[in-house]
């Protein structure tokens, strides 16, 4: 479910601020970029360009090949307790967006502001139906012209 993703990109977003020493007073904003509505089982998008604003700020990044994706806000006046983070990804032409809040960590890792985006990044199920729509009507023309 969704809280079971929270917490998978929660625990990420904690182990890349201890490996990587990411942020030592600040925010952080996190997630992974799926391939499907479905995060239990879509895969990962590599490669995707991720804009991150936060309080009017822009971090701009990419996706990793496991679909993560992370940036550091070094003031935690630039993105502050409680704000409001909005995450756009696009890849081939296909873009998405999702938003959240940050929430404070302070009891885990002094100065520690957290914020979690997953997206998924699918084209849009619109545009299928109407090229499979154009197509059928375009098959059943020439079919009964042809006759």
């Amino acid at each position: 479910s969704m809280l079971y993703s929270f917490f998978i990109s929660m625990i990420l977003a904690l182990v890349l601020i201890s490996v990587a020493g990411t942020v030592s007073a600040g925010t952080l904003i996190a997630g992974k970029i799926y391939d499907s509505p479905n995060f239990e089982t879509a895969g990962p998008v590599a490669g995707a360009n991720i804009n991150v604003t936060c309080n009017n700020n822009l971090l701009l990044t990419q996706s990793l090949n496991d679909g993560t994706y992370a940036v550091a806000f070094n003031s935690t006046n630039s993105c502050p307790n409680n704000s409001n983070v909005i995450v756009i990804a696009e890849k081939d032409g296909i873009t998405n967006g999702g938003n959240g809040t940050v929430h404070d960590y302070t009891a885990i890792m002094p100065d520690l502001y957290v914020g979690v985006v997953n997206i998924a990044l699918i084209p849009e199920f619109g545009l299928y139906i109407g090229a499979l729509t154009l197509l059928g009507a375009v098959s059943v023309f020439f079919l009964v012209r042809r006759k």
